[in-house]
């Protein structure tokens, strides 16, 4: 096959760096091989260090070099290059981004870029696996997630961290609009992609981590807590309004001859109480015309995990306390994730699904 006639001419590649080394030229210079619209590279505020690499990429054919005079970070970078092509959409029918630390193969790029050809308006993603041989910070960060965007969000994703992305010119609008300049910006274009409706095709690709991937600047945990806080803020606020509840009922209690009544009135107080905390500071859901809408939601949910958690609980009637207690405790932590998910995803839907 004639490399120079394969055709990606429709094509742009995107590359964000910061102070690269050697494996970086090794990879344009492979792809340069094959006809693309151009290749992007966004020098992130590299030092003096790197200033050789970027002179020597500049003479590539095709390559086009822009720069950041200090580190913003990868999705500043990668926002730099998509409103960069955005002023060139006419000429377009999408941009991969590339990572350019070498663990993104050339053939794992034109295999992608193949892939468009049939679905140019799918987002697509280059996925690897996390079997075996996976630094431990890499595949733990991933799983997590993983799971978490599946429960919490409906994606699924095999893997979330991937850089190798191919990206329709309809979609980039938005992403310009996203938060995040670092890289919580992709796990961002993740939940937009989610929200737009937009599918996403996942294409195997090789799994390559060079010296344990000790050159990443990627912290897996730390990177990814924009899904993890909306949670910990939910489960913080559930913890609250269930001190308030334990705190009314013990004072309803001595006043009042009846249990019924004072478990009623502080369980009344304190949902509306936690119903506040979540709609303006959980899920940041502030648009008034939804609020009988949301509070209707709220109440139906709260009503039926209700009977729910006595449904249930109650089937152990007539066992030992020390089988009911914990089966208790395990019935309302699935109900209290379910509460999570129903919430997020349709009570309080946010805009961009966060």
């Amino acid at each position: 096959m004639n490399k120079m006639n394969t055709s990606f001419n429709r094509l742009a590649i995107l590359i964000p760096t910061f102070n690269p080394n050697q494996k970086i030229i090794d990879l344009i210079m492979e792809l340069s091989n094959f006809n693309w619209y151009q290749i992007i590279v966004v020098n992130d505020g590299s030092s003096n260090d790197s200033k050789k690499i970027f002179e020597h990429l500049s003479k590539i054919r095709s390559v086009h070099i822009l720069f950041h005079s200090s580190n913003q970070g990868k999705g500043a970078a990668l926002k730099t290059g998509i409103h960069y092509l955005n002023e060139k959409l006419e000429y377009l029918d999408g941009l991969i981004t590339v990572d350019s630390d070498g663990q993104h193969l050339s053939k794992d790029i034109i295999k992608i870029a193949k892939e468009t050809t049939n679905r140019k308006n799918d987002v697509i993603f280059g996925v690897r696996s996390f079997d075996q041989n996976i630094p431990f910070k890499s595949k733990f960060g991933n799983k997590i997630t993983k799971y978490l965007l599946y429960i919490f969000n409906g994606i699924s994703l095999d893997d979330t961290q991937t850089g190798l992305r191919y990206l329709p010119i309809s979609i980039l609008n938005d992403f310009l609009k996203l938060p995040g300049n670092k890289y919580e910006f992709e796990l961002e274009c993740i939940f937009a992609i989610k929200k737009l409706g937009y599918k996403i095709s996942q294409i195997p690709i090789s799994t390559v981590y060079i010296n344990n991937n000790e050159g990443s600047h990627f912290r897996p945990l730390i990177d990814s807590s924009r899904i993890y806080l909306v949670f910990l803020r939910f489960s913080f606020a559930s913890f609250i309004s269930f001190g308030l509840d334990i705190t009314i009922f013990a004072l309803l209690l001595s006043y009042l001859e009846s249990i019924i009544l004072a478990t009623f009135t502080a369980r009344i107080i304190s949902g509306v109480f936690n119903f506040i905390l979540n709609r303006n500071i959980v899920f940041l859901a502030r648009n008034k015309d939804n609020l009988i809408k949301e509070l209707t939601g709220y109440i139906t949910l709260w009503s039926c995990l209700l009977i729910l958690s006595g449904f249930i609980v109650s089937s152990l009637q007539g066992s030992p306390a020390y089988l009911i207690i914990p089966f208790k405790i395990i019935v309302d932590l699935v109900l209290f994730l379910l509460a999570f998910y129903i919430q997020k995803n349709i009570i309080f839907k946010t805009t961009f699904n966060y």
